[in-house]
């Protein structure tokens, strides 16, 4: 989700539009935000984009003044670095739904109150977010946002649409093949074109088709970007045809430069992320939750998504209806949630068998020395 387990500073590229939505709902009666008025801050362990000045100071007008103090991160690792530094005691952390397993088992989040967020509603049908975000059956916490790591491929001169990962090893597009530089996300897409059982629970046997699988990949890669904008100069100048894309906002900053840049889910399964929303033992409390349940309205979504790039979490019609236009709309992934296959196409990240190994082949992919 990158950058980090798997994807989180690239995926969060700010790509501010304009156009403030007013968040009418996160308007509380008078006799509640006097309620409000002794709590202590809601401190969030949280990324670039989420939560605004802008937007955190209307909240805390709405509620009383209660104060939410945004400590913002830009790595998973730093994540863990802060919590268990105690530098930062936090009352909710986001964290990609992957390392919820992790979180739980240092104690550093409890089981989440969905009782307490009735927006959670909102959330599109298509995304199937509670397993990616329970651990041994407890629910740990609500996505607030997720992408889909697909296939990108350039659409004048790949005319139908590839549907397999297969055509990355394609001896037609050698030389014009990119990934990125992130051992915990491709080593999965490849599993899946191997066709492994679980591609985060590996058996020996896989471990070993993987790996001469990223032997014969490294043939056919021109590139292993840095990030959104190495990628994206590859496509642009025609070196790269077909890859493994980080993020579709790849795909949609080419499209803006007149490239026709495409992306398709391959009938293998598609890497997916969600971003978790968690709330730490100290964060449960009634305002906490109230606060959670308002970044999950329609307007604050839709304002979220506008200002940067993200999927968000609501639906097509719900998105637009809360004031995104067609445009901002058919640069995410959700037009792609109303193929009934879609559900089932995406395959959530979860924390692998072994991460250290994995570090190890992907970084001998790249010395060439497998």
């Amino acid at each position: 989700m990158s950058d980090k387990m798997p994807h989180s500073t690239t995926r969060r590229t700010i790509l501010k539009a304009g156009g403030a939505i007013a968040a009418t709902s996160l308007l509380a009666p008078a006799i509640i935000r006097k309620a409000w008025a002794d709590e202590e801050p809601i401190t969030l362990l949280t990324w670039e984009t989420y939560h605004e000045a802008e937007w955190i100071a209307e909240w805390e007008e709405a509620n009383g003044g209660v104060k939410v103090k945004p400590v913002v991160i830009s790595s998973l690792d730093e994540v863990f670095a802060q919590l268990q530094s105690g530098a930062v005691k936090p009352d909710v952390v986001y964290s990609e739904a992957s390392t919820a397993g992790r979180l739980k088992k240092a104690g550093q989040i409890a089981p989440f109150d969905i009782s307490k967020v009735p927006n959670v509603a909102n959330v599109l049908p298509g995304l199937n977010w509670k397993e990616p975000l329970s651990v041994e059956g407890a629910l740990m916490g609500i996505p607030l946002h997720w992408g889909t790591q697909p296939l990108q491929y350039n659409g004048d001169v790949i005319k139908e649409p590839p549907m397999t990962w297969g055509s990355l090893w394609d001896e037609a597009y050698k030389g014009k093949v990119t990934t990125f530089d992130d051992a915990t996300v491709n080593i999965p897409m490849v599993a899946l074109y191997v066709g492994a059982k679980d591609p985060f629970n590996l058996t020996e046997e896989e471990f070993t088709s993987v790996t001469d699988a990223l032997r014969a990949l490294r043939q056919q890669v021109r590139v292993v970007t840095r990030g959104f904008d190495d990628a994206a100069n590859l496509y642009a100048s025609g070196e790269a045809l077909i890859g493994y894309c980080h993020n579709v906002a790849v795909v949609n900053s080419l499209k803006k430069k007149g490239i026709n840049s495409k992306y398709s889910l391959p009938k293998e399964g598609t890497p997916s992320w969600i971003e978790g929303t968690f709330v730490t033992p100290k964060g449960q409390r009634d305002i906490v939750y109230k606060f959670l349940n308002d970044t999950m309205s329609l307007p604050w979504q839709a304002r979220f998504m506008k200002f940067s790039g993200s999927n968000g979490i609501l639906t097509g019609a719900d998105a637009l209806k809360a004031g995104l236009s067609e445009e901002e709309l058919t640069n995410t992934n959700i037009p792609d949630s109303e193929d009934p296959n879609f559900k089932d196409n995406l395959v959530f990240f979860r924390e692998p068998e072994d991460v250290e190994r994995r570090i190890q082949i992907w970084n001998d992919f790249l010395a060439g020395t497998l």
